[in-house]
C-alpha cells in the first residue's frame, strides 16, 4: 500500500510539473515587452550588458530531463523594451552549440587561419572601418571589403560593425557572404545575429555562417 501511495504522489507530481511547464510555454517574450514582464516570465537574468544600442540579459536554463542547457540573450533598445530575442541549445556533453533556436549547427567550426593572414588588430580595423563608412556608394563599400578579405581575418565584432554600415538586409549578406570565410571565433556569431532585426534574417546569416 505504502508503495502504491508512493507511486500515486509521484504521478501527481510529474502531472502538476507537465502543467506548470504547459503554462510556462505559452508565455513568451515578444518584442515590445518591458523589463519587468520579461522577468515575470524568465526571471532574474544571470548576466546583463550593454552596448551603445541598448541591454542585454542573459539567461541559462537547465530543463530537469536532458543533457543540455538553453541559453536565451533578450536585447532591450534605448526605450528599455525588447527589440530581439535569441536563444541557443548547448549539449551538455561536448558544450558546442546545438543549434540557434530551432535551427541546428549554426556555429561553424573555427576555420584553420593561414599563416598568411592576420586578425585586424583595433587600430588598423579603425581604418578600414572609416574607410568604409566615408565611401559614397554602397558598390564602393563593397570593393573595400573585398579587398580587405584578401589578406586579413576578422572577429565577429569587427563584422558586426561593418554590418551596420548598410541599410538593407540584402547589402549586409553580401557583406556577411565576403566576411564569413574569414571570421576567426564563430562561437561569437550572436554578435552578428545581433545586427538582424527579424527572425528570417537571422536564419539566413545563420545559413551563411554555416556554409550553406
Amino acid at each position: 500500500m505504502k508503495s502504491l501511495n508512493n507511486k500515486t504522489a509521484l504521478l501527481i507530481c510529474i502531472m502538476l510539473l507537465t502543467c506548470s511547464l504547459s503554462v510556462m510555454a505559452k508565455r513568451n517574450v515578444e518584442r515590445g515587452m518591458t523589463k519587468d514582464q520579461v522577468m515575470e516570465i524568465l526571471g532574474k537574468p544571470e548576466n546583463t550588458s550593454f552596448d551603445e544600442t541598448g541591454e542585454i540579459w542573459e539567461y541559462i536554463k537547465t530543463p530537469l530531463l536532458g543533457n543540455y542547457v538553453t541559453r536565451i540573450l533578450v536585447f532591450f533598445g534605448r526605450d528599455n523594451q525588447v527589440r530581439a530575442y535569441q536563444s541557443s541549445t548547448i549539449d551538455g556533453d561536448t558544450n558546442a552549440p546545438v543549434g540557434y533556436g530551432r535551427r541546428p549547427g549554426v556555429c561553424p567550426n573555427p576555420p584553420a587561419v593561414n599563416p598568411g593572414y592576420y586578425e585586424l588588430d583595433n587600430e588598423s580595423f579603425s581604418v578600414l572601418y572609416n574607410k568604409v563608412k566615408d565611401a559614397s556608394f554602397d558598390s564602393n563599400r563593397f570593393d573595400l571589403i573585398e579587398v580587405a578579405c584578401l589578406g586579413c581575418w576578422f572577429n565577429c565584432c569587427q563584422v558586426a560593425s561593418l554590418l551596420k554600415l548598410f541599410s538593407f538586409s540584402d547589402s549586409k549578406f553580401k557583406v556577411l557572404r565576403m566576411m564569413a570565410p574569414r571570421i576567426v571565433d564563430p562561437q561569437n556569431a550572436s554578435d552578428i545575429y545581433r545586427v538582424f532585426d527579424f527572425s528570417s534574417d537571422k536564419d539566413k546569416a545563420a545559413d551563411i555562417l554555416s556554409g550553406r
